[in-house]
């Protein structure tokens, strides 16, 4: 996680689960608000009101440089666009959404709006989600041009941390002032209370592959509400507990980086860090769909929630076979997957691939194997299966 702390004036960098937390860059600026990442670039973006100047940085803190620095009067919060390298961000004082390329050049105002405070952008459906500083409103309208706004919902009192998931149908965002994080579905409906008691919560952002929402809270109401001064996460459909991952001067944004390398750090996105159980062991099914951790983090899947997928599906089409099955899109160091083949269940031949993971991989699912196998044998039977083993 990336965090944007206000109080400290400073950009923290923590572990998902919010261990592991230090500063990353002390002196970020005088005002630090919103903040985000492209991680196929290994680069983020971050605005400092106090200066009113968006900055670029690399992952590791270096190279920090400004990118827009003229004709801002309150750089709020920011949002990407990996396909095209473009920054979006809301300035509440000029009331205007605009947008850059990561170097600053080509900017241009996308929409004229009164004191736009949060935003997100929806790649699917190609629209840009917002809300306002004080009006109780969010916002919808086309990405490319600006236009068909729709005042989505109204009758907030302080909208904050708007994200929207175009997979799962949902938009998402906090009310500072109702101490709550909501969500409303994309065509419509109720609002949906997830997290109530809180105390200012403000900046928000998704993790869609593991279902988690994270938000940060700034405790400047000072009423004592679970989380204050600190940075949680829950479940996107607010069925699990709210965890306070970790406690900092005054957060106001945050954003995630999402790839893992190694079984630990897989832990750390997707199960809690303070419960004594062992549901994250190699070992464990803690959603009892047959597959234990080990599988799933292989596999790309959810260890919470139960599939009725087999992880390897075998199709007779003639003289092949056709074989089904999933492996994580993220590059994983630590352990290998391997479809073997027998005849006689005793000596089993391991079949040559090679898996091309995507150039930029936006994390949102297991990437599936579709694969035909032919094999010259007199017998009529064939045998398949997955063998795990260490690289360590």
């Amino acid at each position: 996680m990336l965090i944007s702390d206000r109080g400290a004036n400073s950009i923290i960098i923590t572990n998902l689960d919010g261990s592991d937390s230090r500063t990353l860059i002390p002196a970020a600026g005088t005002n630090v608000r919103g903040i985000a990442i492209d991680m196929s670039l290994n680069v983020f973006f971050y605005a400092d009101n106090g200066t009113d100047v968006i900055y670029k940085a690399n992952l590791d803190g270096s190279e920090k440089v400004p990118i827009i620095s003229s004709n801002l009067g309150f750089p709020a919060d920011i949002t990407i666009d990996p396909r095209f390298k473009k920054i979006y961000w809301c300035d509440r004082n000029n009331d205007k959404i605009e947008s850059s390329d990561y170097d600053g050049g080509n900017r241009s105002t996308l929409i004229n709006t009164e004191s736009p405070y949060y935003l997100d952008l929806d790649l699917v459906n190609n629209k840009v989600y917002w809300g306002d500083f004080s009006g109780g409103n969010i916002f919808r309208a086309n990405l490319d041009d600006g236009k068909e706004i729709e005042n989505i919902v109204q009758g907030l009192i302080r909208t904050r941390g708007v994200k929207v998931d175009p997979y799962g149908g949902y938009y998402y965002w906090c009310d500072r002032e109702s101490h709550k994080v909501q969500r409303k579905a994309i065509t419509g409906g109720e609002i949906e209370d997830l997290y109530t008691g809180l105390d200012t919560p403000h900046g928000m952002t998704l993790d869609i592959k593991a279902r988690k929402v994270y938000w940060v809270d700034t405790g400047t109401n000072s009423i004592g509400g679970i989380g204050a001064k600190a940075v949680s996460r829950g479940d996107m459909n607010g069925s699990g507990p709210q965890e306070i991952l970790v406690n900092m001067s005054q957060p106001w944004d945050l954003t995630l980086d999402t790839r893992i390398s190694n079984y630990s750090e897989w832990t750390q996105r997707r199960f809690f860090k303070e419960l004594p159980n062992l549901n994250n062991e190699l070992r464990a099914d803690p959603d009892n769909d047959g597959k234990d951790n080990l599988l799933e983090y292989l596999s790309g899947t959810n260890p919470l929630i139960a599939e009725n997928v087999e992880p390897l599906s075998v199709t007779k089409i003639g003289q092949t076979n056709e074989l089904i099955y999933r492996v994580n899109s993220q590059p994983i160091n630590d352990y290998k997957l391997r479809i073997e083949h027998s005849e006689n269940l005793k000596e089993w031949i391991t079949l040559d691939h090679d898996h091309q993971r995507p150039e930029v991989d936006h994390d949102f699912g297991p990437m599936i194997i579709k694969e035909r196998i032919e094999i010259q044998t007199k017998k009529k039977s064939r045998y398949f299966r997955i063998n795990i083993e260490s690289t360590k």
